[in-house]
């Protein structure tokens, strides 16, 4: 294990040097390395987007002379690919961010009738008419999403189911849409079918009549494969990785910098658009709507699209939607209903019936969907492999974590911060109800300092740390950081202040990887913009690789160098609060707050702990911790404060607090007599005139 002084010489050869014989590859921080891997990652997106064209162009092959045995065929084709584009969007919502939405098949009816209706009934020019329906279902996305993003779980998805069923029965009962003579109809159009769009000159025919070439299927099929290649890019970019972080925990994400109400109502509006557009996809397709075709059964067919192929994955909503249109319109669910016939002519399941059934054994016999499954499987192995040829395999057991830490790695912040006080608090206090959690505390922490604030059980001290961070907002008094006022700010601005934090139960990503846990603590989490996230422009590119390279410094910095490709569920308790660490410190904070960061760790890991803190302090990081383990205080602590039911009881160097009668007491349990022991000391030697 390294020891300050150790680090010490090593930070003479200059800053964030490696130590002799760190991992290397595209784990180093190298031009040549980071070009590497920039190369790799734009050869994996060109191959994955030559992929998604050419299995686009082959499926629509079999039409390609207008017979009219391909007719079918094409019109299974555009089915699919408008199934693929709906739940492609309802995937962001319930499979990333794990917002239930029962109202995609809503969104899918308001563009297929919306292009229909701007496109007959206003004149505006189809692809014009396609513009403004896409740009309603982002409007009633939107107003959605303000209305019921503050509401969970169960609230959340009854609302939308409700919207679905009220635009279902709009265009049932509305007169303007044909009600059940379908749209176009021959009493207000005159015809039953849309005429096809012309464009550029070209004429997109839909897969109607035999011998003519279904020339719409080409900006079908090309349109759904640049759907799944944007969704791919989104999912695996920052702005993904939020989406992640809200569906794992909403405190934690507006802890890594996302703004998440606002993050929430943006993928909210972006499904919404996507069902719309796969709306779209039908009705040019077919020429003809009817509105029993939107009713509730869509919304659970999109839903089981996304549950049956896997949702949280990136080709799950395709493999579902594949599959579960083929079902529905080939013979098998009809041959498995006509046996049920002939058992029973009055009890059976009709194909309706037959497909909620296989939505609950999907539940219950493979929750991860099919391609979840596969990758849960197939995915760990290949990793394994790939990293075994590297001499890197991922292992959670033996030496690593807290008790390996690597202090030569630490590097300072980016942001230098001035000399003096990083941090002031005055008279803050929060009350719930008539209890005062925290009453009228004064606290400072200087820059490059590291402040302990300590104290038995309930007195207050993991509320001040929430105050501090934004989770709950002050009854009374101020918080100053960097001569900014943070006053009862939102977490996700004190988090882009440059104040990071870990919890008293390590809050991560469970179900993702180590080295993507800590990607996920960077600041591009928040900060990515939706449009740079789906188009990776070069520069996202080159910034994934300077984020890759710092996250393995940092897991090379705890101990945790060799764990990389692990599930982060699968470490061991005291290489999660490592890992943990790892993260707030990919934010570059210029002040942590660590609350009892040596909770269940054994005393290797607690004696690495103190070095990685003090190491931590000698390159410029503040640090606020509270803490239970003494030992740890005394070795690390520059001031320590003691709090008792809220307030301040003394404050102090370790050795003067931890030697304090009262402090004694309030630890035992024993009421201080001052008879016994004379008058007590002033609460804080400190501060004079300000306590």
């Amino acid at each position: 294990m390294s020891t300050v002084q150790q680090e010490s010489a090593t930070r003479s050869e200059g800053p964030g040097r490696r130590r002799a014989g760190g991992s290397g590859g595209s784990g180093g921080t190298g031009t040549p390395d980071r070009k590497q891997q920039v190369r790799a990652a734009l050869r994996r997106d060109l191959l994955f987007s030559a992929a998604a064209l050419v299995v686009a162009i082959l499926v629509i092959l079999p039409g390609r002379n207008g017979e009219g045995t391909s007719i079918s065929t094409m019109q299974l084709v555009a089915s699919m690919s408008a199934m693929v584009v709906a739940a492609v969007g309802l995937n962001l919502l319930v499979g990333y961010a794990k917002l239930v939405s029962l109202g995609q098949g809503g969104f899918y009816a308001i563009g297929a009738y919306g292009s229909a209706y701007l496109t007959l009934d206003a004149g505006w020019h189809p692809v014009l008419a396609i513009v403004g329906a896409l740009a309603l279902c982002g409007v009633v996305g939107a107003v959605t999403a303000l209305a019921t993003m503050r509401m969970r779980g169960p609230q959340f998805s009854v609302i939308t189911l409700v919207l679905a069923v009220l635009i279902e029965r709009i265009l049932n009962e509305g007169n303007a849409f044909g009600r059940l003579a379908g749209y176009p109809n021959f009493a207000q159009h005159d015809t039953t079918v849309m005429e096809p769009v012309t464009f550029l000159g070209i004429t997109f025919t839909p897969p109607m009549i035999a011998g003519e070439v279904a020339t719409v299927m080409v900006p079908i099929v090309v349109v759904t494969a640049i759907v799944v290649i944007l969704s791919r890019n989104i999912v695996r970019s920052p702005w993904g990785a939020s989406l992640s972080a809200i569906g794992e925990s909403e405190m934690l994400a507006s802890h890594l910098g996302v703004a998440v109400f606002r993050r929430k109502v943006s993928v909210f509006v972006l499904a919404s658009v996507l069902g719309g557009l796969g709306g779209v996809i039908a009705v040019q397709a077919f020429g003809h709507l009817q509105p029993e075709t939107f009713d509730i059964f869509l919304t659970i067919t999109i839903v089981l699209a996304v549950v049956f192929g896997g949702s949280g994955t990136v080709l799950g909503p395709v493999v579902g939607s594949v599959a579960i249109v083929w079902l529905e319109q080939s013979d098998l669910l009809e041959q498995v209903t006509d046996l049920q016939r002939e058992v029973s002519d009055s009890w059976y399941l009709s194909t309706t019936g037959l497909v909620g059934v296989l939505f609950l054994l999907t539940l219950f016999l493979m929750p991860r969907g099919i391609v979840g499954t596969l990758g849960r499987s197939v995915v760990p192995r290949v990793r394994g492999a790939v990293a075994g040829r590297r001499g890197t395999t991922p292992t959670n057991e033996g030496d690593g974590g807290l008790d390996d830490v690597h202090t030569e790695d630490v590097r300072a912040p980016s942001h230098p911060t001035p000399d003096g006080v990083i941090l002031s608090l005055r008279g803050l206090g929060k009350a719930f109800g008539g209890l005062k959690a925290v009453d009228r505390m004064d606290l400072d922490v200087e820059h490059g300092s590291i402040h302990a604030i300590i104290g038995p059980n309930g007195a207050g001290k993991s509320t001040l740390a929430n105050l501090v961070t934004g989770v709950y907002k002050p009854s009374e008094g101020t918080a100053t950081f960097l001569d900014r006022d943070i006053t009862g700010q939102a977490p996700h601005l004190v988090s882009r202040a440059g104040i990071g934090r870990t919890f008293q139960t390590p809050q991560l990503f469970h179900d993702e990887t180590v080295l993507e846990n800590v990607l996920a603590g960077f600041p591009d989490t928040g900060r990515t913009p939706l449009w740079a996230a789906a188009l990776k422009p070069p520069s996202r590119y080159r910034r994934d690789a300077e984020m890759h390279a710092e996250a393995e410094r940092l897991l090379e910095l705890v101990g945790l160098a060799h764990a990389g490709d692990l599930l982060a569920g699968e470490l061991p308790y005291g290489k999660q609060r490592a890992l943990e660490i790892a993260r707030a410190l990919a934010g570059d904070p210029s002040l942590v707050v660590l609350d009892e960061p040596a909770a269940g760790l054994l005393a290797t890991e607690t004696a690495g702990l103190g070095d990685l803190l003090l190491t931590l302090k000698a390159e410029g990081y503040s640090l606020v911790v509270v803490e239970h383990h003494m030992d740890l205080v005394s070795k690390v602590a520059d001031q320590v404060t003691c709090m008792e039911q809220g307030r301040l009881l003394a404050r102090g160097s370790a050795a003067e607090v931890l030697a304090d009668e009262r402090v004694v007491a309030a630890y035992l349990g024993k009421p201080f007599d001052e008879n016994e022991h004379g008058a007590a000391p002033a609460a804080d030697t400190t501060e004079g005139d300000d306590q």
